[in-house]
């Protein structure tokens, strides 16, 4: 039995911890035990959440987030370090960014021997990509295994030697709970009151406009709506939702607009959808990209993103710098796009490497070596 202690996750569930709960849940918990590090205080709804997507029992241990007290926070991280780095095997850094390798210094001053750190982004915002090129420079003395989830973020953590010991391991999927069923989106349109043969275009993200780019997603459904009336703009997930409402109101869309909250069942919720719209400003390779397609959606994406086509529906042609009217006519001629075959759809996802049980094997693999 190896014990896994896993780290950089956030208190609010988006698609990295996502990420790390599904291969948890096919994990062989006969041949490896996971333990959670996370920051943050014991009140946040983070936990009820992540117990609730975990199939497997959970061991969860808290930390304080490295702000506003550094100091403190650094203490803190060296006691849990210095008491528990003996029980556990492998470390596992799940990271956006290398913002900091304070989990990887502390696993190897208190002896953790397999210590991973695993990238899970492309690029990065302003802050970071000041301080990210820094510690890409020295990821390479405390970490022993140098993971990516495609190799455009392979090439964004890693330089050098660890750029040549890189390996990639896909983000994957549960395809089966994907899948598409016409009875769940009747029942979902009635529930959310959308009008009969309405055009329901939409995404599922963290409402965080710096990363996500939620306000073009408005603004080019401003343009769409004048073509097609009779459409909707939906965002599931978990966010303020303030800015984006004044700006559908700024844009005479409010009454358009729809905003689930965050949701558990997310499989189930992109049967609600016509078109998936995901123009980020920065990703990794967006496990959502894969989850749409594995609903059979058209998607339609941005051209500066890590490319996650599988099925021949995805479109990435466009710039961040084309003309909204182009998004909004790009997204009308795929409307009618969905792939219906639920079988093809499940093997192009698992000949892709996207199928959770082929991808946690060789998580598995990766752990023992």
């Amino acid at each position: 039995m190896k014990r896994v202690l896993v780290c950089g996750l956030v208190p609010d569930v988006g698609g990295l911890e996502k990420i790390v709960v599904d291969f948890y849940n096919n994990i062989n918990t006969d041949e490896f035990e996971f333990e959670f590090l996370l920051q943050g205080p014991e009140d946040v709804e983070f936990s009820e959440h992540f117990q609730k997507l975990c199939r497997n029992p959970i061991v969860v241990h808290r930390i304080p987030k490295l702000r506003p007290n550094i100091k403190h926070a650094l203490k803190e991280w060296d006691k849990f370090f210095r008491n528990n780095a003996h029980r556990y095997d492998i470390l596992w850094s799940n990271q956006n960014g290398l913002t900091h390798l304070e989990f990887l210094k502390l696993a190897k001053k208190y002896g953790i021997k397999k210590r991973i750190v695993h990238g899970h982004c492309a690029t990065a915002d302003k802050f970071y990509r000041f301080i990210h090129p820094i510690n890409r420079l020295f990821v390479g003395k405390y970490a022993t295994d140098f993971w990516a989830c495609g190799v455009e973020a392979a090439n964004h953590f890693y330089r050098g030697k660890e750029k040549n010991k890189a390996l990639v391991v896909n983000n994957a999927i549960e395809v089966e709970q994907f899948l598409y069923n016409e009875e769940i989106r009747e029942k979902l349109r009635k529930e959310y009151n959308i009008p009969e043969n309405c055009l329901v275009v939409g995404q599922v993200s963290r409402l965080y406009e710096k990363q996500k780019n939620q306000s073009f997603c408005v603004k080019v459904f401003s343009e769409l709506v004048k073509k097609e009336p009779n459409s909707r703009l939906v965002f599931i997930g978990r966010g303020d939702t303030t800015f984006l409402t004044n700006l559908a109101k700024e844009y005479n869309v409010k009454d358009k607009v729809i905003f689930t909250g965050l949701k558990s069942n997310v499989g189930e919720m992109l049967n609600l959808l016509d078109v998936f719209f995901f123009p980020s400003n920065f990703e990794g390779l967006p496990i959502v990209l894969v989850e749409a397609q594995a609903n059979g959606l058209p998607v339609v994406t941005a051209n500066h993103l890590p490319v996650a086509r599988i099925l021949e529906n995805y479109d990435n042609s466009l710039s961040l710098k084309d003309e909204w009217k182009l998004w909004a006519d790009k997204i009308l001629s795929v409307r009618d796009g969905r792939i219906l075959d639920r079988d093809y759809v499940y093997e192009e996802i698992r000949k892709h490497g996207y199928e959770i049980k082929s991808a946690t094997r060789q998580l598995e693999s990766l752990f023992n070596e």
